[in-house]
């Protein structure tokens, strides 16, 4: 790929990721020396080759995010693997947390919660895990030859090909012997964030296991999508409510360790009608504020309004229903009592 056509921007847009992570001073800049220096476009080239060439990639950082009214520092570790794993641990000055993905399932653990999905087959693998953010077309210019913990680095400035694009001023340091990354800074005029690269290893051997959820805390959610209410109905041992006012549209069957779930898509007359049928849910809206008590159709119920969109639910026998419509408490009251 040649300058003149822009460039995926691989390992830049890999460690502003990994600096997004944990929001959580260039000095002494040399002139740019004798004439026989490449250009910024093909020390680029070169760091993109020397990641993209690689199967695996750890590594540990130091991020800084800077700006008007707060500075926060924290260390990122990180791991990637060919084709399609991720791993992160962020360890800040009031938190810490892991995040990652194995292909199959992407996931996150913080100190009060946890996070696991399974993602589906379409968008399952990032194209290239050492890449593994949206492209963006740049061009580099080399600014000058500085060091940074003890290396000789290229500094390059990097802008967009297309001038429509709103992006970051970004600077990045590259070896100048093996053109890997040891400093980068983004500046979007509110945030400043500056990640300094204390460590990076290519090619080592890393167990699959450091990319899969922790199963004693990740709950992993499946999720599948359902055309037909008789499929999704065939798909659940749940008593699923059938809706003759309005159009089957989807049925999503959610499903976790704790809990399982099937969501109901109706068009009535173009208004949007969603019905609720769950395990384990009435212990999250037993806390629900601004309930109001209801009764459909003798039974006791709460009724919750908010944003243009009214909520009424019930439990019985430790299966909630609830009834979402883009209205009133009395409009989803309504519909309730058709089920």
């Amino acid at each position: 790929m040649t300058a003149d056509t822009g460039r995926r921007l691989a390992i830049v847009a890999v460690f502003v990721a990994v600096g997004l992570l944990a929001a959580g001073a260039v000095a002494g800049v040399s002139s740019l020396g004798e004439m026989g220096q490449p250009s910024g476009d093909d020390v680029l080239d070169k760091t993109e080759q020397r990641y993209d060439t690689a199967e695996t990639i750890t590594g540990t950082a130091t991020v800084t995010v800077v700006n008007d009214t707060a500075t926060q520092t924290a260390t990122v570790e990180y791991a990637a693997a060919e084709p399609n794993k991720a791993w992160a641990a962020v360890t800040g000055e009031d938190r810490a947390y892991e995040m990652g993905t194995n292909g199959t399932v992407a996931w996150a653990v913080g100190e009060n919660q946890s996070y696991g999905r399974e993602l589906p087959e379409k968008s399952a693998a990032m194209n290239d895990t050492t890449d593994p953010v949206p492209e963006e077309n740049v061009t580099a210019a080399l600014r000058g030859t500085e060091e940074v913990n003890g290396k000789s680095t290229y500094i390059l400035d990097l802008e967009p090909t297309n001038e429509s694009i709103d992006a970051p001023n970004t600077t990045l340091w590259v070896d100048t012997e093996d053109y890997r990354v040891h400093k980068l800074i983004t500046d979007d005029g509110t945030n400043r964030t500056e990640l300094t690269v204390e460590e990076t290893n290519f090619n080592v051997s890393i167990d699959d296991s450091q990319f899969a959820p922790p199963a004693d805390r990740v709950a992993v959610t499946t999720v599948e999508t359902y055309e037909t209410y008789d499929a999704a109905q065939s798909a659940t041992d749940l008593d699923l409510p059938e809706y003759d006012n309005g159009t089957f549209e989807e049925a999503r069957y959610i499903s976790r360790a704790d809990s399982t779930a099937v969501v109901q898509q109706y068009d009535a007359d173009g208004e949007n009608v969603t019905f609720l049928t769950a395990t384990g849910a009435s212990s999250y809206l037993d806390d629900a504020e601004n309930g109001t008590a209801v009764q459909v159709n003798g039974r006791n119920a709460t009724a919750v309004e908010r944003d243009d969109r009214a909520v009424v639910y019930w439990t019985e026998d430790g299966v909630t229903t609830g009834v979402v419509v883009e209205g009133t408490t009395e409009e989803a009251v309504a519909v309730a009592e058709e089920l």
